[in-house]
């Protein structure tokens, strides 16, 4: 476990450099979006992703995966199926609900952004050699498994204490 001063720094460092990689991240997206006002919202392209990788389901198994309001989840895939993204099929368990599923022209979407992910992707990361790459795609899955138990670990312990302290004034 870190103990020294040494990894206090590291640790300032990675999460200076997670901010920092936020608000690039950010300002890279809105320029993203303005320039492919045509193409499929950013929201909704999550949507499609979590039907492409988990297959079929309810809208509210949906926004669960999306971490998503249902409400709002379900205002997303009503525009999706008017734009022929999502299709609803009836649920073999169950009739009387349905589940959403993409359509081909959302694969067909979906397989173009991958592509133009990977050639972005591609090009940024062309000077890494194969182990860094490597070594960093491994870190990365662990830090991003990690920054989503902490923050929901963390969110807990503030509400609670949050509570407590309330209680007592």
């Amino acid at each position: 476990m870190m103990e020294t001063t040494a990894a206090t720094a590291d640790v300032t460092a990675v999460a200076d450099s997670f901010v920092y990689l936020m608000r690039t991240f950010a300002r890279q997206r809105a320029k993203v979006l303005a320039e492919a006002a045509h193409d499929v919202e950013w929201s909704s392209q999550l949507l499609l992703k979590v039907l492409a990788n988990e297959g079929a389901m309810r809208a509210s198994q949906l926004a669960e995966h999306a971490h998503i309001d249902p409400s709002t989840a379900s205002r997303q895939v009503a525009a999706l199926v008017k734009e022929g993204m999502v299709e609803r099929r009836a649920d073999p368990e169950d009739g009387r609900a349905c589940l959403l599923a993409i359509t081909d022209k959302a694969g067909d979407v979906l397989r173009r952004h991958d592509e133009i992910r990977d050639e972005y992707f591609t090009r940024m990361l062309s000077g890494w050699s194969e182990r860094d790459l490597r070594r960093f795609a491994t870190l990365l899955s662990r830090f991003t498994a990690d920054f989503d138990a902490a923050s929901t670990d963390f969110l807990t312990e503030r509400i609670a204490t949050r509570t407590a302290s309330a209680e007592r004034t």
